[in-house]
């Protein structure tokens, strides 16, 4: 007889990372606009009684203080918000659940996205791990600032500084003005057609560096990419659609890197520039254990 006890079932969720606001406005959407009504009534209830009595005064003093009763209301009802964000994420889950509307994978293979479409809202359980040139951009960036601290051990002075607030400058110029993350995750099963996932780190919860690991992952599909078919890991030119320049570019770009990020343990390879079909490009929702 084994010594634990495992649960019999999971109804805790450790998120790393949520959109919450996609998924308070999806909600609304499928719940025709009632679950904003039912934030804004818990914010009424609790100035209801308040109310009551500051407009007994009446004339100009009540206006005034009508005026602020309104200010409250608005602020409890973030509040609100705020306390409500893994629950909301519950509520619409188990809303698509019940619906239908979330596809779900039996192990996985090569066949495992020839009946995936794009907008396909899709649960996929997996390892996931930053992609090396997204480590290497966000790696460099540290080492860059610690090289400017003198009191770092990593600190650094004249020609060795030049060239490092150089190559820094070269980063940033190549994340495009974004900071989106793409990670790649390895769903539980056989080997299979590669997925991506796009992050936005304005949604992570914690450092992106906890991004490591087994993760169940809710997202909708972006793309299916065919056999023939190539995305690039980073986009150079974010408010413009993909093009032949920018994928050859970036790819010469991403073996200039190759020598100096092995100086920080990091391996890239010229191929890693781009995401190579067949492949699922979803854009994720929520990850967590």
């Amino acid at each position: 007889m084994g010594i634990y006890n495992p649960p019999k079932k999971r109804v805790h969720r450790g998120y790393v990372y949520l959109d919450d606001a996609t998924v308070i406005n999806s909600l609304s959407a499928i719940e025709s606009g009632k679950i904003d009504e039912v934030v804004a009534k818990i914010a009424q209830a609790r100035d209801g009684g308040f109310s009551g009595g500051l407009n007994a005064g009446g004339g100009a003093l009540g206006g005034k203080i009508e005026g602020g009763k309104k200010t409250t209301a608005s602020f409890e009802e973030e509040v609100v918000r705020t306390r409500t964000r893994f629950s909301i994420f519950e509520l619409w889950y188990q809303k698509i659940v019940e619906e239908k509307a979330l596809g779900t994978f039996d192990g996985w293979g090569e066949g495992a996205i020839s009946s995936v479409k794009p907008g396909d809202t899709v649960e996929i359980t997996g390892t996931l791990q930053i992609v090396p040139l997204q480590t290497l951009l966000r790696l460099f960036r540290w080492f860059a600032a610690q090289a400017q601290d003198q009191s770092s051990p990593f600190s650094q002075k004249g020609d060795d500084l030049k060239a490092t607030k150089a190559g820094l400058k070269n980063l940033e110029a190549l994340l495009g003005g974004t900071d989106e993350v793409l990670a790649m995750l390895r769903p539980e099963g056989e080997d299979g057609p590669a997925v991506a996932v796009v992050l936005d780190a304005n949604w992570l919860i914690g450092a992106l560096g906890r991004l490591d690991g087994t993760y169940t992952v809710v997202a909708q599909v972006e793309m299916v990419l065919g056999a023939e078919d190539k995305w690039p890991t980073v986009r150079l030119t974010a408010e413009a659609p993909v093009t032949k320049l920018e994928r050859d570019t970036l790819t010469e770009v991403v073996g200039n890197f190759a020598e100096p990020a092995k100086a920080l343990g990091v391996s890239i390879a010229a191929n890693e520039a781009e995401l190579t079909g067949p492949a699922l490009l979803l854009r994720a929702i929520a990850v967590y254990r």
